[in-house]
This record gives C-alpha cells, structure tokens and sequence, in this order.
C-alpha cells in the first residue's frame, strides 16, 4: 500500500527530562536517548504520551524534538510525535520534524472534544498533505476518546494516508484485525505491555510501549524471540518474567488503589538507573519512597539494576 519502508521491532517512547523548576532538560534528554541507543532499540517514538506533549507548549516541543533527532543523527528510525487537536498545530509540529530529519510522523486523533467521525479521519487527510512523511496512527481510545477501528484505518491506508498503526488498546483483536484487513505491508505496532505477548503474538510487526523504555533489552528479545525465531514457547517463559513489572506498571488501571502511575515508573526506571530525567510536571507526582523500592526489586529480579 505505500512506498515507504514498514517499521518493525522495538521503537522506544522517550521521555522529557525535566529540571527540578520543570523547565526542560537538555542533558537528561540526551541522556535518554543515548541510554536507548546503546540498549539496541530498533528505532524511536518520541513526543508520544510518555514524552508528556500535552504539559508542553508548542516551542518546548520543538526544542525538545531538535535534541532527540540531533542526538540519533540518523542511527536509527524516529517517528516523531507531533500529535494536538488542532490540525493545524499538528501540521506544524510534522512540518518542523521532517525539516529536523524524523523518518516518520506518530499522530494520534484529536482529542477532548470527540470531533465527528468524519472530522477525525479528515484530520489525518490534511496532516499527510501538507508532510510528505509516513503517518503511523497512534490509536489510543483511553486517552484520545475517539477509536480508528480497522475498517476505518483500512480506508486511510487504501488512500496512502497512513501507513502503520500502533494500537493502544486491551483488545488484541484489534490487532489481528488490522493485520487482516491491511495486509502484510502495512506496519501494526503492539502499544500497551498488557497485550505485547499476545499481540506479537498474532502477527504484531513490532512494539511501542512501557518496557522498550524500562527494559529495552528485554523487550527487544521478547520481540526477536516471539516475532523473528518464532519460538513462542521461548517467549512464553521470557514473558512470564516481565509480567511482574507489567503488573507494578499497570496496577492503578486494575485496581482501586489509584498508584502508582504507570509514567511515574517509568521515569523513575531511568532514575534508578542515575539518568538524569527527573520528575513530571505538576500535576503528577513522583514514586513514594515504598513504590520506589518496589520498582527497585523488581529491576533487579530481572538483573536491570
């Protein structure tokens, strides 16, 4: 369906490295990134609901996305995250990546006030006019409110809108469904370790979620061993060893305790691992000193820290 060549493996979220005034941190970013690098991620998702876009303004975004593909330069894929509601916000945010060196674009649907239907898959025909860059559909529902089903992303592909999807989403349907419809050309990304076994397994081309940013070694062994060697047995047993952090990870969504959150432990994975992110803007706060030790055995369980 497309010219461009399918992403595949493991492309790690980053995160926006703060200062303790929450201004941004240059070193920290940097960090990040070299951190993921030197872990042999197969390629990079910046700017997504990891990197916190929504708690940045429009410069700070670009500013950030400047160090992030400077840092690359070029080592491996990066779609960047230029996602907002206003379409032309998002135009400019896609502009400014492809004019920085991003191979890609990750673009999730508009969100907060639920456009129309039509509206929304609109929003993606002007963004892929206006850049001349390949478009992977961040279709995450929790949080955007509006779902792309696989009917609809087939439309967009058939039109050469977009060309991958990373599906946010328990439903692991969704992603057999899409592989289905769209064939094996176009790019279907696992996006919430909950489902990463299941969705490998069913014929995911690749993964974009938590674990590629905290244990990026194993995630791409997950993928290498389920999606390359096909020895699902294999990933069965690797999985059942990360499934303890997914759970650490996931845990405010599954019960009634409301912590901890799953981007807290995320940064503080790279805390504990002395790179210097920091902590989220205000409203979301740090790890308690008790989750934090949690996190810390967890890590080292799995021989990370």
């Amino acid at each position: 369906m497309s010219e461009y060549p399918k992403p595949k493996g493991i492309y790690a979220p980053t995160i926006t490295a703060f200062n303790a005034d929450e201004s941004l941190s240059e070193k920290g970013t940097r960090a990040f990134i070299r951190y993921l690098l030197d872990a042999g991620v197969h390629g990079l998702a910046p700017m997504g609901s990891a990197g916190e876009f929504f708690a940045l303004t429009d410069e700070e975004r670009m500013r950030s996305m400047e160090w992030i593909l400077d840092e690359v330069n070029g080592q491996v894929p990066v779609y960047a995250g230029t996602g907002h509601y206003s379409t032309r916000t998002t135009i400019k945010l896609s502009q400014h990546a492809l004019k920085n060196g991003a191979n890609g674009i990750l673009v999730m649907p508009p969100y907060l006030l639920r456009p129309p239907k039509q509206d929304v898959l609109d929003h993606f025909r002007r963004v892929r006019e206006a850049v001349p860059l390949p478009i992977m559909i961040y279709d995450v529902p929790i949080l955007a409110g509006v779902e792309i089903t696989p009917q609809e992303i087939l439309v967009l592909a058939k039109e050469d809108v977009i060309h991958s999807v990373k599906w946010s989403h328990l439903e692991v349907s969704r992603i057999h469904d899409t592989r289905l419809l769209c064939g094996p050309d176009f790019g279907v990304f696992v996006g919430i370790d909950l489902i990463a076994m299941e969705g490998l397994a069913v014929g995911g081309d690749g993964y974009i979620s938590g674990l590629p940013m905290m244990v990026p070694r194993l995630a791409r062994r997950l993928f290498e061993t389920i999606h390359d060697q096909q020895d699902l047995a294999a990933g069965q047993s690797l999985w059942k060893r990360l499934l303890p952090l997914v759970q650490f990870e996931y845990r405010a969504l599954s019960t009634d305790a409301g912590q901890p959150h799953w981007l807290a432990v995320c940064r503080e994975a790279a805390l504990l691992r002395g790179i210097p992110v920091g902590v989220s803007r205000l409203p979301l706060r740090p790890l308690s000193t008790e989750l934090r030790e949690e996190l810390q055995k967890l890590l080292h369980q799995l021989d990370e820290v």
